[in-house]
């Protein structure tokens, strides 16, 4: 017979599943507690939760929300970043915590129902933040608007003092 906790925490995880969709996997074995504390901070500040789950009810959490071909990355202690839209910038604090912490890592996500290894994690934690991509957009895109105007208002500065030019030789 399943326990009751166990049915509770795979109800948990499909829960945290369908709000989040996106998740990173990783290895937190030899980490101390208080510098998972500070990650889970750090997580926070980004809109994500980091859960340390066990496998078999993570795999059944998995399954029963239809996530497929995770089986071969559910070994070891697993520590989950339960990321929301700011996936990118959820993988750059990962990968900036692995860097200060060398027993610590991730190797695996789930982005959007696809299933990415550590190397495209790492591309994904390179990528500029919404909001840079965002203003490198706009500047795009303001930048021939900004030629036209000034265009424009070349234009109609060179009328305005063609008909100055005109009035004041009708004038003399």
């Amino acid at each position: 017979m399943v326990k009751q906790y166990k049915i509770d925490e795979v109800e948990s995880l499909k829960a945290k599943l369908q709000e989040r969709g996106n998740v990173i996997l990783t290895d937190y074995s030899g980490v101390k507690v208080n510098d998972i504390i500070v990650l889970r901070r750090q997580l926070a500040e980004k809109d994500a939760q980091y859960k340390v789950v066990k496998n078999n009810l993570f795999r059944k959490a998995l399954e029963e929300s239809g996530y497929k071909n995770i089986d071969e990355h559910l070994k070891g202690p697993i520590g989950v970043a339960f990321a929301g839209e700011q996936v990118g910038e959820v993988a750059k604090v990962l990968k900036e915590f692995a860097e200060k912490n060398d027993k610590f890592s991730f190797f695996a996500g789930i982005l959007e129902n696809t299933v990415y290894g550590k190397e495209q994690i790492k591309q994904i934690a390179s990528l500029p933040s919404k909001e840079a991509l965002l203003s490198q957009t706009m500047s795009l895109v303001n930048g021939p608007a900004r030629s036209i105007a000034t265009g424009m208002n070349q234009i109609m500065a060179s009328l305005a003092r063609g008909i100055q030019a005109v009035a004041e030789a009708n004038n003399n």
